[in-house]
């Protein structure tokens, strides 16, 4: 069955409960719902603990993201914020020889049944973190599931070199030195030549 066809019936069963025929705003009303409720991939938060004593000179976050490798999670700061991104793909299981079941990324086969509570797709946590917090302050390990961030809780920046520019005028004064030595002592005035 295809989208117009399911469309179709849609419009058909409101008609029919209705009785009557459907306004032309009714059914650019009707239209725009089911574009609405049309399934669309959805970003999860991962769960996440936070520790944050005061005290500490760091501040740690743990990130439960079971069955991913290292290469498949983004960890950034993006504008003063910790982001920690990815996708978790779904997979099947499928018996091999010898009852034996092994873990694949095809879907499962027509008429089997499954229970699905696992997240799967995109997705994003973001989490605050102190001004001037780089991704070079991260400090990030993932093991058996949890991936674990700690950052300072005051980063330090290296000091870098400050060019200081000197103004100079545009017109020097005169070194009056030279001058008052040839100034007249009693009038103060320079003798004609």
């Amino acid at each position: 069955m295809t989208a117009r066809t399911t469309k179709l019936l849609l419009v058909s069963a409101v008609k029919k409960r209705l009785g009557r025929e459907l306004t032309r705003d009714e059914l650019h009303r009707l239209a725009r719902a089911m574009r609405l409720r049309q399934p669309q991939q959805r970003i999860y938060k991962p769960r996440m603990e936070l520790w944050d004593d005061g005290q500490s000179p760091t501040i740690t976050a743990v990130f439960e993201l079971p069955g991913l490798r290292a290469d498949e999670i983004l960890v950034d700061v993006v504008d003063g914020r910790l982001v920690v991104s990815g996708e978790r793909r779904a997979h099947s299981l499928s018996s091999a020889a010898g009852g034996r079941g092994q873990i694949s990324s095809a879907a499962s086969a027509p008429g089997s049944s499954q229970v699905r509570e696992l997240k799967y797709g995109m997705f994003r946590r973001t989490v605050e973190v102190p001004a001037g917090c780089t991704t070079s302050d991260l400090e990030a390990t993932l093991e058996n599931g949890m991936l674990t961030v700690s950052w300072p809780r005051h980063p330090v920046r290296p000091a870098t070199a400050t060019e200081r520019y000197t103004v100079t005028e545009a017109f020097p004064e005169p070194d009056h030195t030279l001058l008052d030595s040839s100034l007249d002592s009693r009038t103060g005035h320079r003798p004609n030549l």
